[in-house]
């Protein structure tokens, strides 16, 4: 399967947490390149395997779905996903190569871990965030700009994004993709589709500018 995710023009968009239909819908129409879905037990996101096969059903094959783990005990479970896997947490080096599916590095803004995970063999791209994961917090774009142009890795911004500020996030960073999760919710955990739509339509129109 070939994904149109990181190959499109600047930004691809990721929507992540969705846990209905209706969401995943409303994504797919607005024109999400991916879909998150999360397996993280304590997360207000989360949904159980057999709850996210039946939302994979309504994927088109350009859209990817996205495995969202976090300290995962044991990533071959995941060997038949037919996306790829977002690794959250605390996971080593060794267990990163460990996985049956291409891997997006997801971690809370550390210059020196950014630069250290770009040498990796292991990952297809590293998520910035500025937070440990889905409470909307904005990390120093400045910081990510000054070492942008050392990176090899195709990097995702996240964290703190909303449909008001996306379009100046990306002009001013140029990321391979962007992702939101609590920027387009209107409680922890749900999502607004007005938000949704709102939010990959500024994305979007940041690609002509």
């Amino acid at each position: 399967m070939t994904y149109s995710f990181l190959n499109t023009k600047k930004p691809s968009i990721k929507i992540c947490g969705l846990k209905t239909e209706e969401e995943v819908d409303v994504a797919i129409g607005a024109g999400a390149d991916a879909i998150g879905f999360v397996f993280a037990e304590h997360s207000p996101r989360f949904i159980d395997r057999s709850h996210a096969e039946r939302l994979l059903l309504q994927l088109p094959p350009e859209i990817m779905p996205v495995a969202v783990l976090q300290n995962y005990g044991d990533l071959h479970d995941f060997s038949d996903w037919p996306g790829w896997v977002q690794l959250c947490g605390d996971e080593t080096e060794d267990m990163i190569s460990t996985s049956p599916r291409p891997v997006i590095r997801a971690l809370q803004w550390d210059s020196e871990k950014i630069c250290a995970l770009d040498r990796s063999s292991h990952i297809e791209a590293i998520l910035i965030d500025g937070s440990t994961g889905g409470l909307g917090e904005m990390f120093d774009l400045d910081a990510l700009l000054a070492i942008k142009e050392k990176l090899s890795k195709p990097i995702i911004v996240a964290g703190g994004l909303t449909p008001t500020n996306v379009r100046d996030v990306v002009l001013k960073l140029q990321p391979a993709a962007v992702d939101v999760s609590s920027g387009i919710e209107v409680s922890r955990g749900v999502k607004d589709p007005t938000l949704i739509c709102e939010f990959i339509e500024a994305a979007i129109a940041s690609r002509s500018t």
